[in-house]
């Protein structure tokens, strides 16, 4: 797959994305579509996470979830929203963070 197709792949899968938090009443927007350019998370999002999305034939989770955790945002962690193969909504796809990271979110809605 050229370069041009994957950035377009990926730009398809980050609005999918986008569109689905805003369905569940959070803010969001690709950053490329509020900047310009790709830079940090994929997403700008009043959404309590930082969030990577991916769309591969091959997972590479480890690596994603280390770029994930690496842009995050102070207070946000970082979470891949990963897609699964057949699954055009992303409610279907998965979501990959760090156990730390999700208890500490399930320990603030506790």
């Amino acid at each position: 797959m050229s370069g041009a197709t994957s950035r377009r792949k990926g730009q398809k899968a980050e609005q999918a994305v986008a569109k689905m938090l805003r369905a569940w009443g959070w803010a969001a927007r690709t950053s490329r579509s509020v900047q310009g350019v790709q830079g940090g998370a994929d997403l700008i999002t009043d959404c309590p996470l930082s969030i990577e999305v991916k769309d591969h034939q091959r997972f590479e989770l480890a690596a994603w979830l280390e770029q994930a955790v690496r842009q995050a945002e102070p207070g946000r962690p970082g979470v891949v929203f990963a897609k699964k193969r057949g699954k055009a909504n992303p409610e279907d796809w998965y979501a990959v963070m760090r156990v730390a990271d999700l208890l500490e979110l399930v320990k603030r809605v506790r």
